[in-house]
C-alpha cells in the first residue's frame, strides 16, 4: 500500500505555506478567522501538554501507543499528511491535527515509545524511513518496505499465528517488472518516486480469513495492528488497503481506532470491529480475504539509541 514535523514548542506541525488571503467581510472575517486559528494552535497545545503529562505513566509499547493514540481521536481525516518538508512531498514530518490511517498507526507506535512528544518526533522518522528521512527512504509500499522495516527494527511482530491459531494462513505479495509495467499502464505507482525504488522479490501476508473474525476477535490484545488484506491483483503493487489499532470497548468488545475517510466521518475514531468489517467486506469488486495482526513492542533500547544520537539534518 503506498503511504501516500514542530510549530511552537509544542511539537504539533502544520505545512508551511504563505499566509492565506484576507477572507472576505473585512475586519470582522478576518478577526474571525484569526480567532479560529488562534484556538487550533490552543487546541493543538493543550493536546501536547497532556501527552507530555501522560506518556511517561503508561508501560512502553501497546499499552502506550493504546492510551496516547485515544487522545486523537476526533482529528481530521487527511490524505497523505505527512512528509518532508521538502523536495517532492513538502508535508510536515510531524502533525497531531490530521491522520490518514497509515500515519495514525505510526504516530501511535512513536507515541507508544517516547516520553514525550519531542521525542515521539524523532521516533516517527525511524518507523516512516529506512535510512536517512527523505522521499527516497520512505517506506512506501506497507507490505514490501514498512512491514519488513518495522518489524527488523524491533518495533512491530507478526501475532497473525499466535492469535488465530491453525485459522492463520501465509500469504504473500508478488512484484516483479512485469507487476510494475501493469501498475504504471493503470496508474497504481506513486508519483516522484524513481523506477529504482520499487522493490522487488515475493513479500509474505500473513492472514486470517475474515470469515473467522468474529470467533477470534475476542484473542485480540488491545494496541494490536490490524491490517485489510484483499486479493492479489496483478496491477496493484499492494494487498493492504486499510488499517488501525484494536483497542477494547468497557464492556469487552473490539474496536477499530482508525483514520475514517468514510463520507460524514472523515476523523480518527473507534467502531466496533465487527461492524467495521462488516462493511469493508461489503463490496465485491476488490473482495477481501482477511486481516494481518502485529503487536507494537517495547522498543524501549531502540528508543534510547536513536535519542541519544545526533539529529537528522534531512528535511524540515
Amino acid at each position: 500500500m503506498p503511504i501516500l514535523p514542530a510549530a511552537l514548542a509544542f511539537l504539533v506541525a502544520l505545512p508551511a505555506v504563505a499566509p492565506p488571503p484576507a477572507p472576505p467581510g473585512g475586519g470582522a472575517a478576518l478577526h474571525a478567522a484569526s480567532g479560529a486559528a488562534l484556538a487550533s494552535r490552543a487546541s493543538g497545545a493543550a493536546l501536547a501538554a497532556a501527552l507530555d503529562a501522560g506518556l511517561v505513566s503508561r508501560p512502553p509499547g501497546a499499552a502506550r501507543a493504546v492510551w496516547a493514540s485515544g487522545l486523537l481521536r476526533g482529528a481530521a481525516y487527511l490524505p497523505s499528511p505527512l512528509g518532508e518538508g521538502t523536495g517532492p512531498d513538502r508535508d510536515p514530518r510531524f502533525r497531531l491535527d490530521a491522520f490518514d490511517c497509515v500515519t495514525l498507526v505510526e504516530t501511535a507506535i512513536a507515541l507508544g515509545n517516547a516520553r514525550s512528544v519531542g521525542e515521539a518526533r524523532t521516533l516517527l522518522d525511524d518507523v516512516r524511513y529506512d535510512g536517512p528521512a527523505d522521499f527516497a527512504h520512505r517506506n512506501h509500499y506497507l507490505e514490501a518496505q514498512w512491514l519488513p522495516a518495522n518489524a527488523r527494527k524491533g518495533w512491530i511482530e507478526d501475532v497473525t499465528e499466535r492469535i488465530g491459531g491453525d485459522l492463520a494462513m501465509r500469504g504473500e505479495l508478488r512484484l516483479t517488472p512485469a507487476t510494475w509495467r501493469a501498475a504504471e499502464r493503470a496508474g497504481n505507482v506513486i508519483p516522484g518516486l524513481p523506477a529504482a525504488s520499487r522493490p522487488l522479490g515475493r513479500f509474505p501476508v500473513p492472514l486470517l480469513p475474515v470469515d473467522h473474525l468474529a470467533a477470534i476477535a475476542p484473542r485480540i490484545p488491545a494496541g494490536t495492528v490490524l491490517l485489510v488484506v484483499r486479493e492479489e491483483r496483478p496491477w496493484r503493487p499492494y494487498r493492504v488497503t486499510h488499517l488501525g489499532l484494536v483497542v477494547v470497548g468497557r464492556d469487552g468488545t473490539r474496536l477499530l481506532r482508525h483514520a475514517s475517510d468514510l463520507p460524514g466521518v472523515m476523523r480518527v475514531r473507534d467502531e466496533p470491529l465487527l461492524r467495521f468489517a462488516a462493511r469493508t467486506t461489503r463490496g465485491r469488486a476488490w473482495p477481501v480475504v482477511g486481516v494481518s495482526l502485529w503487536a507494537i513492542r517495547d522498543g524501549s533500547a531502540r528508543a534510547r539509541e536513536l535519542l541519544a544520537a545526533p539529529p537528522p539534518r534531512t528535511g524540515r
